[in-house]
């Protein structure tokens, strides 16, 4: 059985470097053998916890959070409240369990964006959630949860529209971008190679709209609707 470093919480809290594949010894072993393709490096994760921290974020939603491992290390390594939203039950019981064992302020909740209220939060983090949607089969996490380019297009409207109506002040962190629209109210502020890609910051310097954000996902779902009913025109 491996051992569990304990020292890796306050390591982290300390602004040490912890290794990968030190940390994800808190996981299954299923989790740990893709955590370099699909979860957020550890370097990466407390880079943007910091710089979130730094822009006042107080509560952070990570879209797509999988594991939970960047909740984790941002919690720790930058006192953020954060809290994952993620669709497949078996990694949301992986990421409470990680998130107990290293003693980290982390909350899951196993759903899908469409169900998510976003006005409790000031910021994002956004490690491609969608993307997913495209690979092909063979290189899907697995087949759990409904993956498709409807989906893919559905989730984007959704999440630009988060974007546009959050209010001044809303930042949010990019990790191999999230395929959608930065609306031009928001500024890029930081940006740094970071793991294989680049790391962004974004927030937005000027008024949201004031609207319903329920109003704004029945808006998106219809969209989702319209292409999916001329897609079918077209292959008839």
């Amino acid at each position: 059985m491996l051992q569990l470093n304990h020292d890796v919480p306050n390591a982290l809290r300390l602004g040490q470097r912890v290794r990968d594949d030190i940390f994800d010894l808190v996981y299954p072993e299923g989790v740990r053998r893709v955590s370099a393709r699909f979860w957020t490096p550890v370097e990466v994760a407390a880079t943007a916890g910091r710089w979130l921290s730094a822009l006042g974020a107080r509560s952070v939603l990570d879209v797509g959070s999988g594991a939970g491992k960047f909740c984790i290390v941002a919690n720790l390594s930058a006192d953020c409240t954060v809290t994952g939203v993620e669709q497949r039950a078996h990694l949301i019981d992986s990421a409470r369990a990680a998130a107990a064992a290293y003693a980290a302020r982390a909350e899951y909740r196993h759903a899908t964006i469409e169900s998510v209220d976003p006005g409790p939060y000031d910021a994002f983090y956004l490690f491609n959630p969608f993307g997913e949607n495209l690979y092909h089969p063979a290189e899907q996490l697995d087949a759990e949860p409904e993956l498709s380019a409807l989906r893919y297009m559905n989730d984007l409207s959704i999440m630009e529209h988060w974007l546009d109506c959050a209010p001044q002040g809303t930042c949010f962190v990019t990790y191999h971008g999230f395929g959608g629209r930065i609306p031009s109210s928001y500024v890029l502020t930081r940006s740094q190679a970071k793991g294989c890609d680049h790391l962004r910051l974004w927030q937005k310097k000027q008024p949201g709209r004031a609207t319903d954000f329920r109003l704004e996902v029945e808006a998106a779902r219809a969209d989702a609707k319209l292409v999916e009913r001329r897609t079918r025109s077209a292959r008839r």
